[in-house]
């Protein structure tokens, strides 16, 4: 699913990246997260604001997967080092080989993806024997909250309880390594592939 204007203005807020730098990418961290020497892959990199954050941290390498070709040209502009940028969807791995990578990273944009179960399928491929994902992502909660307000006209079809995400992932073959949520309206997960 495609961002409405207003959400992908939002996405370019001075806030988002805040939040992104010091909220959710340090929980990440706090998590387990290691970068250096890791295959790392990005789902919704949207304009590359997150790899500029991760490809100084020297991962082996950096990919990040988006829907919108006007984000990934923001992203391939940044002329990260060791960085790709691809077009394609969280719920289709497909253009990626088995175990290919080390970590996969959510910086909230599951909540975007109608067949967000699916994504567990598909990062279950992708990542190595004991490889993780990382999620920070918004609950159904959060959504209906900012739709009341902002009238964004999010797709009841992709939204999920933080609890249903979990169970999700733990039935997808991944067992939940660390978990903690602001409120019930943001979620932070580990979930490492069994």
């Amino acid at each position: 699913m495609r961002l409405s204007q207003k959400e992908f203005d939002a996405m370019q807020m001075g806030w988002r990246k805040w939040y992104i730098e010091n909220v959710e990418l340090k929980t990440f961290r706090k998590f387990g997260l290691i970068i250096r020497d890791a295959d790392t892959l990005e789902v919704g990199c949207g304009n590359g604001y997150a790899a500029s954050l991760i490809t100084p941290m020297a991962p082996t390498s950096y990919t990040g997967l988006d829907i919108m070709p006007e984000q990934l040209a923001i992203a391939r502009g940044r002329g990260l080092q060791n960085a790709t940028f691809v077009e394609g969807s969280a719920d289709d791995l497909s253009q990626f080989s088995p175990q290919q990578f080390d970590a996969v990273l959510d910086f909230c944009i599951l909540h975007h993806v109608e067949r967000w179960r699916t994504f567990f399928d598909e990062a279950h491929r992708v990542l190595k024997e004991g490889g993780s994902i990382y999620v920070a992502d918004l609950s159904k909660r959060c959504i209906h909250i900012v739709d009341r307000f902002l009238h964004w006209g999010h797709n009841e079809a992709a939204l999920f309880t933080l609890q249903e995400f979990e169970a999700e992932a733990n039935r997808r073959g991944f067992k939940t390594v660390h978990k903690t949520s602001d409120l019930g309206l943001e979620g932070y997960f580990r979930f490492q592939k069994t």
